[in-house]
């Protein structure tokens, strides 16, 4: 390196310079002082490419989980190889290494199959264990009673099954928790029963009696329909009835005291609960194991106490994974990080890695994803049991690449969770296109906004299935704005007020016409009537020429609340309707770039009636922030269906995940954006539109759109009745003469 340098600043010097004019004619001086620069130059460039941090991606937890702040500030300080990267949920830190914004992060063995199906390009350098002495997370073994007289599989119809049941999912996906069903019970696809129904059939049909607590759907009305009519599947539970997961013989534990107390024949369960509860690992249990017996895949049956047990089906432990170019890099610098000093910058990146677990084991050398699933016995084939034939899709028809893309990591998710009916994503132009490819069947579910819910029912055919439910203060609701210091105290005050709408025929329309029409301001002839009512006005989107009045004083950029609310800030307008959220957005904008805008334009005010006796409400109308439309025409098994799957979505990776972190959220920004698919601020999916029972809040946006249809109707029928009421008149007095 010496000589390389001394040859370089020599050549260069050469080139360059004049001795005359370095240093007084000093050359041997001039080139001592070059060579200097450039070995500091050199290893300041050395330093910085030693100095590279590699970043890890965090996921914040639930309360005690929530370690970002903790512990990555410290890894932020100079002397750190590592930085903190923080994600939204475990495969927002996928797609972050796969694009080379992230080097490395902790995930399940249910992300590394979505990963797989996403083609996500990495390797695994290390496992996250409880103990270094076990090769799996857990692994599930079937438990038989010797008195049932069962050596095979083909024994097993009749017998009382023992299951440790529904409503842990986080720990205990239903593709384990239904593996053993899965490989010994024939499958079911009545066309007219649900995909879960034809499950839960065809167990009850197989076994003799069941205890299976829990949750078998969602949805409590049909989980005690379905309960009700499956009842030898709750008939060995301790409360036969409800079936729930307070029931005696609920959960891990649960299905082996069902087994031993006599109850069942045989039991599903971890092989890290059987030690225990036959006394092999802590302590005779009053149970004799040799009362019960392994029953194994391979149709054979062993004894409980064998060293080599036969396992159906194993969950691979946690792991690290990185990008491929820096996976070695990693593994050293993770394979390093035991008994660090708590105050270092090691012990800080180690409390991230492994909040709950004690182990971090070296895969040496760095795996693919594929290698290190195909170990895990039956975990591969467990994600692959066939479903009906023709296979159940439930195609969500969406509008942008980001929404397809997001679409697509919630197929995979639901997949590698066991939801069914499978998803695929369809893209279309727009939301128009959409609900056309639903009217046409070429696509199954739309979100929709509630300015296009009066189009999708009245020309599109569509009905609602669910509901994005949020507390009261980020509901949708449509008000009535003016500027402070107006001459507007009240509804009625607006008649001939220019007034600026989002959209013609949209949630701010139907409420300002649902408004005036109870106030009695306007009949039933409503473009007519609005446009007589009020003065020169913006309604975006309306065509009538008898309307002319309510485009007269639109511009191009008057779309939309904003635009709405630009409308009115600008001048132009009087009032505008729009949602209250909307009002804050636009006073904290920081693109506002419209003509006359000042901080005085946007002193609004929410109109209310003048007295508001009653307790009137001010605003016009509420809805949620969004809602799923399918066909009018739909099955109710298909409903049925696909609710359940939405409402299993939301409960695995809504607000309300069961996970330590989330695998994927539903609701939240995607990727930086904003309000993709589904809204940000939405706090559960029903299928009705109140966040409690308790909800009374008034002027629902639902009932609104029955009393204005009702209205058209009425006025559609007041004149055809009229008519035919004068000829009958006229007929009976000719008759009668």
């Amino acid at each position: 390196m010496k000589t390389y340098l001394h040859w370089y600043t020599d050549s260069w010097l050469s080139r360059n310079q004049k001795p005359s004019l370095t240093f007084g004619g000093n050359m041997f001086a001039f080139k001592t002082f070059c060579r200097c620069l450039f070995y500091i130059l050199l290893c300041a460039w050395v330093g910085n490419v030693s100095a590279e941090k590699y970043r890890i991606c965090v996921v914040d937890g639930k309360e005690e989980y929530k370690h970002s702040a903790k512990y990555c500030p410290r890894l932020d300080q100079q002397d750190s190889q590592v930085e903190c990267v923080v994600a939204s949920d475990r495969l927002d830190c996928l797609r972050r290494i796969h694009k080379g914004k992230a080097d490395f992060g902790v995930f399940t063995a249910e992300d590394l199959v979505a990963a797989t199906n996403s083609e996500i390009d990495v390797l695994l350098t290390n496992e996250l264990r409880f103990s270094s002495d076990q090769n799996f997370e857990y692994e599930l073994v079937a438990i038989v009673a010797n008195a049932a007289n069962i050596r095979q599989k083909h024994d097993l119809r009749g017998k009382k099954y023992c299951h440790p049941g529904y409503g842990y999912e986080a720990d205990w996906t239903r593709i384990l928790s239904n593996y053993f069903e899965a490989s010994v019970v024939t499958p079911q696809c009545h066309p007219n029963l649900t995909i879960t129904e034809n499950r839960v059939k065809a167990t009850s049909n197989f076994f003799g009696a069941a205890c299976k607590a829990g949750p078998w759907v969602n949805i409590p009305g049909l989980d005690y329909e379905l309960k009700d009519k499956y009842p030898n599947l709750c008939s060995l539970c301790g409360d036969t009835r409800r079936c729930s997961i307070q029931d005696k013989y609920w959960g891990r534990r649960g299905s082996l005291f069902c087994l031993t107390d006599g109850s069942g024949d045989i039991s599903w369960a971890r092989l890290d609960d059987v030690n225990p509860h036959f006394g092999f690992t802590s302590g005779n249990q009053g149970i004799n194991p040799n009362d019960y017996s392994l029953l194994c895949p391979d149709n054979t049956v062993m004894p409980l106490n064998s060293s080599t047990p036969c396992v159906w089906v194993v969950k691979p432990w946690s792991v690290i994974a990185a990008r491929r170019a820096k996976a070695q890099k990693i593994q050293d610098i993770i394979s390093s990080l035991i008994n660090s000093d708590s105050a270092s910058w090691q012990a800080h990146l180690l409390n991230l890695i492994e909040p709950i677990y004690y182990n971090v084991e070296k895969l040496d050398p760095p795996t693919s994803i594929e290698a290190y699933l195909h170990r895990a016995k039956g975990f591969l084939n467990a994600n692959s049991f066939s479903a009906c034939h023709p296979p159940r899709t439930i195609r969500i028809c969406t509008t942008s690449n980001i929404e397809t893309a997001k679409c697509s990591w919630l197929r995979e998710s639901a997949a590698v969770y066991g939801i069914e009916p499978d998803l695929d994503c369809l893209k279309a132009d727009n939301k128009t296109h959409c609900m056309m490819a639903l009217s046409d069947n070429a696509a199954d579910i739309l979100m929709v906004s509630p300015d296009l819910v009066q189009q999708a029912k009245r020309d599109f055919k569509l009905s609602t299935l669910f509901y994005e439910t949020v507390p009261d203060a980020n509901k949708y609701t449509t008000v009535a704005v003016t500027k402070k210091g107006s001459k507007f105290k009240s509804i009625k005050d607006l008649q001939g007020a220019k007034a600026c709408f989002p959209v013609y025929g949209g949630i701010a329309w139907n409420s300002a016409v649902h408004a005036l029409q109870k106030r009695r301001l306007i009949g039933c002839n409503i473009n007519a009537e609005m446009a007589n009512f009020f003065g020169p006005s913006c309604v975006p989107g309306i065509t009538e020429n008898e309307s002319e009045n309510l485009w007269k004083q639109c511009q191009s950029d008057f779309e939309g609340d904003m635009g709405a609310l630009h409308c009115l800030a600008s001048g132009i307008g009087d009032v505008a309707f729009v949602s209250s959220n909307s009002i804050d957005q636009f006073r904290n904008a920081e693109d506002i770039d419209y003509p006359h805008f000042s901080e005085e334009s946007v002193d609004f005010k929410i109109l209310c009636e003048e007295s508001n006796e009653n307790n009137q409400p001010c605003h016009l109308s509420w809805a949620p922030l969004g809602q799923a439309m399918i066909r009018s025409s739909s099955s109710d098994m298909w409903k049925k269906d696909t609710l359940n799957v939405f409402i299993q979505l939301d409960g695995l990776f809504g607000k309300k995940y069961k996970d330590l972190t989330n695998q994927f959220s539903m609701f939240g920004r995607y990727d930086g954006a904003a309000d993709v698919l589904f809204h940000d601020e939405t706090e559960k999916l029903r299928n009705i539109p109140i966040m409690k029972n308790t909800d009374e809040m008034k002027l629902p946006y639902d009932k609104i759109l029955t009393d204005i249809n009702v209205c058209y109707s009425s006025a559609s029928w007041s004149t055809g009745t009229l008519i035919l009421t004068i000829i009958s008149l006229i007929v009976t007095i000719l008759v009668s003469k």
